[in-house]
């Protein structure tokens, strides 16, 4: 740093001269190099790490030095997409090794970073959606944004739920495996070295995923029917019961399809004039309005929602996306039933066979099985996470978020 001089003359009777550049302001780009290393190494983002690199020849050689790439990199991947132990773990999983059995750390490489990023960026898109799916109805006065650490506790739960569908939400694992004893206790080696609250955010990420589901992917009767009659209040055509025989023409006929299902339509003069296979840009109350089918009675609804929460999260992340966007996602066009196009994406992914249906998901009663081993009870946790104790957001209680 330059020190201002004073012009007050010393003992010696010799007055001091201030050089002329003792009070021009230092540039960034005199800073020592690992002065901008360490400024580089302290970016949130990779983003903001390339946008500094870019500005200058200097920067970018600093950077992109073979010593300094790599690591600097990763770093600003940790903050944005962090943990990225966990990162890792998922992005490296295969059929080859159990799933509770940590692979040793990869070697860092611009092809495992872009995996990484590819992962934090749904993990991130669930951090946005978060606050909208926990504060509804009553609690919506609450809404807020996530804080950091709030958004990293829900990135490391979503790479691991992801893991746990990709591992046990399988066609190895069929229905008349789930409470089998020894498929209980592989299921639960996964688990375990997890820390009781951990748990409780799979949970509350969890509960996200099938309000996601309830209401917008996947709505029953009683709720299409509910949101028809709050917009079309004065509506004198009343919603109608219909077959679709059609659904599923495949070897997947038999999934979830429901003889009876109530759909919500908007009348012949809000219909769009496009080819049922043309796609265009549509408006949320046209998506809702002209392809929103029921997936059945609550009793039946629940054992559909048991079976979709075996999606992992970018699955779940591309049929939300692609219904609420006013972009149609691909496969997603106008005069389709939506219901159809859900199930025609389960079908597609090559998993949609007899494991799929009526064959719910077991995360939360190996959540359950676990706590159960630690003396607890899941009961308790999952009340925890309701009333905003534990899970993602923490300390956050109905009665101090109601003041």
């Amino acid at each position: 740093m330059i020190l201002k001089l004073l012009t007050e003359k010393v003992t010696s009777g010799i007055p001091i001269i201030i050089p002329a550049y003792a009070n021009m302001p230092m540039h960034f780009t005199s800073l020592a190099n690992e002065l901008v290393l360490h400024i580089f190494q302290s970016c949130t983002s990779i983003a903001d790490l390339l946008s500094l690199a870019s500005t200058c020849r200097h920067f970018h050689s600093i950077l992109h030095s073979s010593s300094h790439r790599l690591p600097t990199l990763y770093l600003a991947a940790h903050a944005q997409y962090g943990p990225l132990t966990d990162a890792i773990r998922l992005v490296t999983h295969n059929s080859s090794q159990p799933a509770h059995l940590p692979r040793p750390a990869p070697p860092q490489s611009l092809t495992l970073l872009r995996q990484l990023m590819e992962v934090g960026r749904i993990a991130n898109a669930w951090a946005d959606l978060y606050p909208s799916q926990k504060w509804r109805g009553a609690d919506s006065a609450s809404r807020r944004l996530l804080t950091e650490s709030e958004r990293y506790r829900l990135r490391r739960a979503c790479y691991r739920l992801w893991l746990y569908s990709l591992a046990f939400h399988t066609p190895f694992y069929p229905r008349t495996t789930r409470l089998s004893p020894p498929v209980v206790r592989i299921r639960a080696q996964l688990l375990r070295p997890w820390f009781t609250d951990e748990l409780a955010e799979l949970l509350d990420l969890q509960t996200i995923f099938r309000q996601i589901l309830q209401s917008t992917i996947c709505p029953s009767n009683g709720t299409v029917i509910r949101k028809h009659k709050q917009r079309y209040p004065d509506d004198p055509f009343p919603l109608i019961s219909v077959t679709h025989p059609g659904k599923y023409a495949s070897q997947h006929a038999g999934f979830h399809r429901q003889i009876g299902a109530f759909h919500s339509t908007l009348h012949s003069s809000h219909l769009l004039p496009f080819a049922p296979t043309e796609k265009y840009q549509r408006t949320q109350q046209e998506i809702h309005g002209t392809t929103l089918e029921g997936w059945g009675d609550e009793i039946t609804h629940y054992y559909v929602l048991e079976d979709m929460l075996k999606l992992n999260p970018s699955q779940l992340l591309y049929l939300y996306s692609s219904i609420v966007n006013t972009s149609a996602g691909p496969g997603f066009n106008a005069g389709q039933s939506l219901k159809g196009l859900v199930e025609a994406f389960v079908a597609g992914l090559g998993e949609g066979g007899g494991w799929f249906e009526n064959n719910g998901e077991t995360l939360a009663e190996t959540v359950g099985f676990v706590v159960g081993e630690r003396g607890g009870d899941v009961g308790d946790v999952r009340a925890m996470v309701e009333d905003g104790m534990e899970g993602v957001v923490r300390g956050e209680g109905r009665g101090e978020n109601s003041q």
